[in-house]
């Protein structure tokens, strides 16, 4: 079974993805700002890891790179974000491909599992 963790600040969006996710079969961790982010994934590496890029406390970019130094380059980050410049902040962090807010539940499950596949 895949581990995502799943970083959002927003409650609402955590749950959503979080019940979606977990109908689907994987096993998931939240965290709701960049440094519950970093040591929920440094406890227990996930599989993947998908990312909003503003966040509380430690931003996204933060949180990658930490996860990245923890667990290699090969973590798949998948980035979310609601600001225009999506693709060149998804760049930026590193993440394998990025998804605007708001987005399709159906849509995002096909990317992690194109990230889980890779």
């Amino acid at each position: 079974m895949s581990i995502v963790l799943v970083v959002d600040d927003d409650a609402n969006v955590r749950e959503a993805i979080q019940w979606a996710l977990e109908d689907e079969g994987f096993d998931v961790e939240t965290a709701a700002d960049g440094l519950q982010a970093i040591q929920r994934g440094v406890a227990r590496r996930p599989d993947l890891v998908l990312l909003d890029l503003t966040l509380p406390v430690l931003d996204g970019y933060r949180v990658a790179s930490d996860l990245r130094a923890a667990h290699g380059t090969d973590l798949p980050i998948l980035a979310m974000t609601a600001d225009g410049q999506a693709e060149v902040k998804a760049v930026r962090a590193g993440a394998y491909a990025f998804v605007r807010k708001p987005f399709e539940l159906g849509r995002l499950l096909e990317i992690i599992r194109q990230g889980l596949d890779a």
